[in-house]
């Protein structure tokens, strides 16, 4: 049988008119915007200037702390170099005296150190320099993370606020309070009650030199001169190898930083900083004294402000040389 062949042509004109028809369909009309469309198109955000955010935070944080504008100390220790050995022992030192401190006070010892560095001699030596370029550098980091801290604390303060007025303005609550102040028919004696005075921060120092006076005392604790309120010499009793003093602080983190000077050295004396009761508070003596040990573990541990840990000190590696040696020369014998 013969088969009968459809003329190519045919199809061929078919397809192309059909790709003409869709192509048709997909041309895109005039479309015609109303003013409020074309005002959102054609309006964009503006940018937020990061420069000039940074440079007011330097300018706040500049007027708390002054040295940050210093650019002739930036410049002489920028002078000075420092390996990056030199620079890692010197980090993780300040590191360690300032481990298990809260980061808004971080800043403020840090620059006390800067400053003590500075008073104590007008030719800065290149140890000296390397030493305050390592703490202007974590006294901007710690300002930045103290800004952070206290961005995020806040909302969550707002929140818990928020839950306990919700909790009081409930109805349950009310009714609670409402007969509690039912329940209470007598009326009770209104108690005296004595004002408390601001909290005072005030250290012992024991076996001092008997020739010390106020200007060895500030010089031995230079770190926190700006925070130093009074210093009290008893007189000497007769027959006495050494002094006392009581050395009153400002608040809590140089308080802290005085106690860690426990067992320092002044002269040719090992003195004792050590923790006072308050002559009018009702603290027993078993009470001080618990407190006193307690707050020479925590300088041991190296958990207070400005304190190293007993076992990275040089004089505990000292001891623990010998006593090695001692037992080698008693096993060899």
């Amino acid at each position: 049988m013969d088969v009968i062949l459809k003329p190519a042509s045919a199809t061929t004109k078919k397809l192309k008119r059909k790709s003409r028809a869709k192509v048709t369909t997909s041309e895109p009309k005039n479309i015609k915007l109303n003013t409020s469309d074309a005002l959102s198109i054609t309006t964009l955000k503006p940018v937020k200037p990061v420069k000039d955010e940074k440079q007011a935070e330097f300018e706040e944080f500049s007027k708390r702390y002054p040295i940050l504008k210093n650019q002739e100390l930036v410049d002489r220790f920028l002078k000075v170099p420092m390996t990056n050995n030199q620079k890692g022992r010197i980090r993780q030192a300040v590191r360690d005296s300032l481990n298990g401190t809260s980061n808004v006070l971080v800043p403020e010892i840090i620059h006390s150190k800067i400053q003590s560095i500075l008073r104590s001699s007008d030719n800065l030596t290149d140890s000296e320099l390397r030493r305050i370029r390592i703490l202007y550098n974590l006294l901007k980091t710690a300002l930045k993370g103290e800004k952070v801290a206290s961005e995020t604390v806040k909302p969550k303060v707002e929140q818990v606020k928020s839950k306990r007025k919700v909790e009081e303005d409930s109805p349950k609550v009310k009714e609670v309070v409402k007969k509690k102040k039912e329940e209470k028919h007598e009326p009770r004696e209104q108690l005296v009650k004595r004002v408390k005075g601001p909290k005072r921060y005030v250290v012992f120092l024991g076996n001092l030199p008997l020739d010390i006076d106020k200007e060895k005392i500030m010089n031995h604790f230079s770190e926190m001169n700006e925070h130093i309120i009074d210093i009290r010499l008893p007189k000497n009793a007769e027959n006495k190898k050494s002094a006392i003093a009581y050395l009153e602080l400002s608040n809590e983190p140089s308080y802290e930083f005085a106690l860690s000077k426990h067992h320092s050295m002044l002269g040719s004396k090992r003195i004792n900083v050590l923790y006072t009761a308050p002559k009018k508070g009702k603290v027993s003596k078993a009470n001080a004294k618990g407190k006193s040990a307690k707050l020479i573990a925590l300088q041991k541990s190296g958990k207070l402000v400005g304190s190293l840990p007993l076992a990275k000190k040089r004089s505990q590696r000292r001891l623990k040389k010998k006593q090695a040696e001692a037992k080698l020369t008693a096993n060899a014998v």
